[in-house]
């Protein structure tokens, strides 16, 4: 994860849940630069999700990991005031299962923020054709998607009761977008 990217989750964290008193996150797709460690989840419970923690740094460390696939979780109904996404969405060959996993666990209210690479017109587009970023997750063999706007807009947040932010961090060289959207 980029800084530009941490930042702007941690942007839209502060503006969407700064100040109220949070009892739980999870962040699906953790890594060692976990983005549980805004300050905003400081008091809460911290849960990081992925099939396997490859690296464990000090802030990895100090949330509570599962291992388990995000495609059906073993946590209860309506437990997070917020679940993130950060660059995970686009290597789940099944997402549908995991946006629809994530609006279940998620409590009334709550936020689901992701980030995903997107495509988009640029400039060096020719003849109606858009160049993609190149294949990348190689080390677990599943790279499947790229999103358009409104695919994350219209089917990650389908049924939430708005998408409070859309937030375009990158263009090139390979367009990244930061959506968020409160159940």
């Amino acid at each position: 994860m980029s800084p530009l990217v941490f930042d702007t989750f941690a942007d839209v964290v502060e503006r969407r849940l700064g100040g109220r008193a949070l009892s739980a996150a999870l962040e699906i797709g953790a890594g060692g630069w976990t983005l549980l460690s805004i300050p905003a989840f400081a008091q809460a419970r911290r849960v990081a999700l992925n099939l396997r923690f490859d690296k464990l740094t000090e802030e990895l460390e100090q949330t509570e990991r599962v291992i388990g696939n995000s495609n059906a979780m073993d946590f209860p109904d309506e437990t997070f005031d917020c679940v993130m996404s950060c660059s995970a969405i686009e290597h789940d060959k099944y997402f549908w299962k995991s946006v629809a996993e994530t609006k279940r666990v998620l409590k009334k209210g709550g936020l689901f923020i992701v980030g995903a690479p997107i495509y988009m017109t640029l400039p060096t587009d020719k003849d109606y054709t858009t160049l993609t970023y190149a294949r990348h997750g190689l080390a677990y063999n599943a790279d499947f998607y790229r999103f358009s706007e409104q695919a994350v807009r219209e089917v990650f947040f389908e049924g939430y009761s708005e998408v409070t932010d859309e937030i375009i961090v990158r263009r090139e060289p390979n367009p990244y977008l930061v959506a968020a959207g409160r159940k």
